[in-house]
């Protein structure tokens, strides 16, 4: 357990030390003030228009961290042979990836509660700037959408392990990701204009069920309910956002333990 933890301490401030990773860092913290510039274009409800642009922006720099700190951190553990080190310690596999992943995870929540605090400051002037068009709650509403988005980028965080663990390579690594996440974003516009029933009648049924078996082993990256729930003030069930959370943190958990299977069978030398 020991090893588990220094690797996962190892890796916190392995990513922290990166110039890219406090470069995101300040971004983060500029980022909600910025925001706040396009918002006031706007005639009506400025309070949901910078909501909706923050929530935008952070799903811009959730897939920015995992493409240029994550899939660059375990490409080098990969193609330095650097996996072998912590291997040789003697560390098992299964610590390895845990511990590593874990680390990457951790490594969001600074990000975040930066980019939360720096959004709830934000709030607070527009709140004062506009108090007819935002709301007092809005601050907390996004708070809480913020920790849900999360979710479904730590099930992709796991995936990317998953691919990792047999891939030879960063090249490989970014193609196959980036794959997953193209997909995981352009699905729900498609599958929601197959609701159309002109649009259904040109489908063929099995198009229908192949794209939304495919939809059903993604994750929800969008969260475009969340999102769009929170920032029109609509009340979220605690049903739905307890299955919501279960069914990212499970289905991360099961990808990590799939790439663990695939990564016990690779050779290393």
């Amino acid at each position: 357990m020991n090893q588990l933890f220094s690797l996962i301490w190892f890796t916190l401030k392995e990513m922290a030390g990166q110039r890219i990773y406090k470069t995101i860092l300040l971004t983060l913290i500029i980022i909600p003030w910025l925001m706040l510039i396009p918002t006031s274009l706007f005639m009506l409800d400025l309070g949901k228009v910078f909501m909706d642009m923050l929530f935008a922006s952070q799903h811009a720099w959730l897939s920015a961290y995992l493409f240029f700190l994550a899939v660059p951190l375990l490409a080098r553990d990969i193609e330095q042979g650097i996996c072998s080190i912590f291997l040789t310690l003697p560390m098992s596999r299964e610590k390895y990836l845990w511990g590593r992943f874990i680390g990457v995870v951790s490594s969001i929540l600074p990000l975040l509660v930066c980019y939360i605090s720096s959004s709830i400051a934000a709030f607070i002037w527009a709140e004062s700037t506009w108090p007819v068009y935002v709301s007092a709650n809005a601050s907390l509403s996004f708070s809480f959408g913020s920790l849900l988005i999360l979710m479904p980028y730590l099930a992709l965080a796991a995936i990317l392990f998953l691919i990792a663990a047999g891939a030879t390579g960063s090249a490989e690594i970014t193609v196959f990701l980036f794959s997953i996440w193209l997909i995981c974003w352009s699905l729900p516009p498609v599958l929601d204009a197959m609701q159309s029933s002109e649009v259904a009648k040109e489908t063929p049924a099995w198009i229908g069920m192949l794209l939304h078996s495919i939809n059903q082993l993604l994750p929800d990256l969008s969260s475009s309910q969340i999102s769009l729930r929170l920032a029109h003030s609509l009340p979220l069930s605690a049903s739905s956002v307890i299955s919501y959370c279960l069914q990212h943190i499970a289905y991360a958990a099961v990808a990590i333990m799939a790439a663990t299977a695939v990564f016990n069978r690779r050779d290393l030398k």
